[in-house]
């Protein structure tokens, strides 16, 4: 099979579009002599005419309207990549600095960020985690472009605007091997005496682990071991204690892509009371995102789809 160039679509489809060999040899920088040639080519690799002159412009024959179409995709893919490229150059050498609260940072932002570094190579991704109280400030002070937080921090804030990415809620885990993991049923009486390993004070976690417990009734003979959330999973590995942690930090069975401590945490099968709260990206109102922003925001956002 002939193969067709590529250059020859996108000249035919601005013929059409223009209605003149002169017109379009214009804004294709091009001679008409070279216009008129690389379109007889084109009509002999393919064995049909393309092209008709009527009286006031040139129209294409009935199989150059089908050929059009598929023209008229390679310039669509054309301007496709022009601007892609255009915002690759726009944010050549930039910094997208971003907030996200820990327990999300090392659950949901590895892939997002994997998937960003790989299209703007160019830019240099700087992610910030800390509570939510603390990145608060630094949107506060544009030491962030873009905070990944529970909504009602930014809710709280002045001039800042934010969109609701998901809504989490808290459950009870435990490793596989712990004994109440195997149970079909547990009620509180199972959980009461229980040791305890939650997220560290001051955290959006811990807030809600903190409430989820209180309104189950549990009630601890020991302080609660306190954890950094992303060592809970490797804790809960190693001794028989219990966490409460956000539902998108217990991955299920049909999931990949977590490390094996993940895989090995499971929700304990009691009814609880939804306990929970919102999870969203803010920004500051005088300074809405960048294209590489808006585009790790959409990044993340097919992340928690997939």
């Amino acid at each position: 099979m002939k193969r067709i160039d590529p250059r020859h679509l996108v000249q035919f489809h601005e013929i059409i579009r223009t209605g003149s060999f002169t017109r379009a040899a214009e804004t294709l920088g091009l001679t008409q002599p070279a216009l008129t040639r690389n379109m007889k080519m084109m009509e002999g690799r393919l064995g049909f005419e393309v092209l008709v002159r009527s009286r006031q412009r040139i129209v294409p024959t009935t199989i150059g309207l089908q050929i059009l179409e598929e023209a008229a995709s390679v310039v669509m893919a054309e301007r496709r990549i022009s601007q892609l490229t255009d915002a690759l150059r726009q944010d050549d050498h930039d910094d997208l600095r971003i907030g996200c609260t820990p327990s999300a940072a090392f659950h949901l932002l590895p892939a997002p960020t994997a998937h960003f570094a790989s299209q703007y190579p160019m830019t240099r991704l700087d992610v910030h985690s800390q509570p939510a109280d603390r990145l608060a400030r630094m949107l506060s002070n544009h030491e962030i472009e873009i905070l990944l937080a529970p909504t009602n921090i930014a809710s709280q804030m002045e001039s800042v605007r934010y969109q609701r990415l998901f809504d989490t809620r808290m459950l009870i885990v435990a490793s596989r091997d712990h004994p109440l993991a195997g149970r079909s049923r547990i009620d509180r009486a199972d959980l009461q005496g229980q040791r305890w390993a939650l997220p560290g004070r001051n955290t959006t976690s811990r807030l809600h682990a903190d409430q989820l417990l209180q309104q189950i009734g549990i009630e601890t003979n020991t302080p609660p071991a306190e954890i950094p959330v992303t060592m809970i999973h490797t804790f809960l590995q190693t001794a028989n204690f219990l966490s409460v942690l956000p539902d998108y930090a217990v991955p299920s069975a049909r999931q990949t892509g977590h490390d094996v401590a993940s895989r090995n945490i499971v929700e304990l099968r009691i009814v609880t009371p939804e306990i929970g709260y919102s999870y969203g990206v803010a920004w500051n109102d005088d300074r809405p995102p960048s294209t590489a922003a808006a585009r790790f925001i959409e990044l993340f956002q097919m992340s928690l789809a997939r």
